[in-house]
């Protein structure tokens, strides 16, 4: 972890506050980050920043976060469309994380992928990756740890399959080993298999997209039409590296076996047929599962006993990371929170999720009407900008013209019958007639309804989900 430089990171994102810099990679960086406790909270703001556990939020709970932005340049580029993609693909992320639930992937908890300056939050895993914790606590060769990971592996991407998704980046760096075992990070190259023959899919045909070094000879071919067994594969390598300390093949993948040597022999079966050259030859998930199972039985071991095997090594190496000062403090600054809560009530800077693209200007009432040097805004467009925060809206009204020259008639009185024999004293009343409002009271607008921002931008998702959907 880093620390936060302010002239460049964020101090707020929504209802999360930035604490240290984790990392930074091609499309942007990452932020260890505490949510808030903030007022006001009600639906329409938990479903403006997806809120997946809104209670804890307005509860004041202070967990730990994980915080996602978008580099600033792949937003302020001269290419609209090459924006379009950038951000197409940071929704594409949210939604995948969203989408997956399992024990083995890390919690979502928010996003706002529309907004001037995207992020989105997801559960923070305390533990080193996979990658550091072989670089630097060197290969796992026990068969009770290496089978544990194997299998949590195999559980993050059941999870994953499930959800009609494909990882197509699993590799160590991806692999968190936390106090309850591995859990698989970034879905940032995750595409809904059903989507994949798209046209306008954000994957296309010949690119490379993924980690050379973990991907199967078909996905470096052709990263679009690859299969569930691309990521079983890059179960085979990620096993191979824990084992090893090195990658499969240097640089790019081969479709022939890798070199052997330093592999302990009884991981040698499996892997043998994870590397296999043919997406039909290799096992599936569940077959993974029965090995690996199957490999602990044979060496008396129960997942329980296999997993603490793991989380000792893991402990022992000492390598997961150290919180910083501000993660472990009572609250946050009141400064950064009342900075927060004034983004969430006005859409005010950095975050304004509200009013990012324009498309509802008509009903923002933060919108000024562009008038002509000298020229007065009509009556009817005119509206105040006061605390009330009213929508700009002009109800129907009869014309000017009609309204003189054709008021509306009064209707006759209604006659009363009844069967009851006439009474001289107690006689049947007769109605009123209805009295015709005068014209102005006619013509005077109903008060319109403040539209809530929160509700604009479901529209605006909405609007995107569709463009952007090639089902519809």
């Amino acid at each position: 972890m880093e620390p936060l430089d302010y002239d460049r990171d964020p101090r707020v994102r929504g209802p999360f506050e930035t604490l240290a810099l984790l990392g930074q990679g091609g499309m942007g960086r990452a932020y260890l980050a505490r949510r808030l406790p903030l007022d006001g909270w009600d639906g329409s703001w938990e479903a403006a920043y997806r809120i997946a556990d809104a209670d804890a939020v307005s509860m004041g709970e202070n967990s730990l976060a994980v915080l996602k932005t978008i580099r600033t340049e792949l937003l302020t580029d001269d290419d609209a469309a090459k924006v379009e993609r950038n951000r197409a693909r940071f929704v594409a992320e949210v939604d995948a994380i969203r989408t997956v639930v399992g024990p083995r992937i890390p919690a979502f908890l928010g996003a706002s992928p529309e907004a001037a300056e995207p992020w989105l939050a997801m559960e923070y895993i305390a533990g080193p990756s996979l990658d550091t914790q072989v670089k630097h606590g060197g290969p796992v060769k026990d068969v009770g740890a290496w089978a544990a990971l194997g299998l949590g592996l195999v559980e993050a991407l059941e999870s994953v399959h499930g959800a009609g998704l494909l990882h197509r980046d699993l590799k160590p760096g991806n692999v968190v080993l936390g106090p309850n075992g591995p859990v698989v990070l970034d879905f940032g190259l995750a595409v809904l298999a059903e989507r994949q023959d798209f046209s306008n899919a954000l994957t296309k045909t010949g690119w490379a997209l993924g980690t050379p070094a973990f991907m199967p000879w078909e996905q470096y071919q052709d990263t679009k039409h690859v299969k569930a067994s691309a990521d079983v594969y890059a179960i085979g390598s990620t096993l191979f590296f824990t084992a090893t300390g090195r990658t499969p093949y240097s640089g790019i993948p081969a479709p022939w076996a890798p070199d052997w040597n330093d592999v302990p022999a009884e991981f040698l079966p499996l892997l043998g047929r994870l590397f296999a050259p043919t997406e039909e030859q290799r096992p599936k998930l569940l077959d993974v599962r029965h090995e690996l199972s199957a490999m602990l039985a044979k060496n008396g071991l129960s997942y329980e006993a296999a997993a603490r095997r793991l989380a000792d090594i893991v402990a022992t190496a000492g390598l997961t990371p150290e919180l910083p000062v501000k993660a472990i403090a009572e609250g946050p600054d009141p400064q950064v929170r009342a900075q927060a809560q004034r983004a969430v009530d006005d859409g005010a800077a950095p975050d304004a999720p509200w009013l990012d693209d324009g498309l509802f200007a008509e009903l923002s009432p933060d919108t000024d009407l562009d008038l002509e040097p000298g020229e007065e805004a009509d009556a009817a467009d005119a509206v105040p900008h006061d605390d009330t925060h009213r929508a700009r809206y002009t109800p129907t009204v009869p014309d000017d013209g009609e309204a003189r020259t054709a008021p509306l008639p009064s209707p006759e009185p209604t006659k009363m019958h009844s069967t009851e024999t006439a009474d001289p004293v107690h006689k049947h009343a007769q109605p009123d007639p209805p009295v015709s409002p005068p014209a102005e009271d006619r013509r005077r607008p109903v008060t319109p309804r403040p539209v809530p921002r929160p509700a604009l931008k479901v529209a605006e998702r909405l609007r995107r989900a569709y463009a952007h959907s090639g089902s519809l």
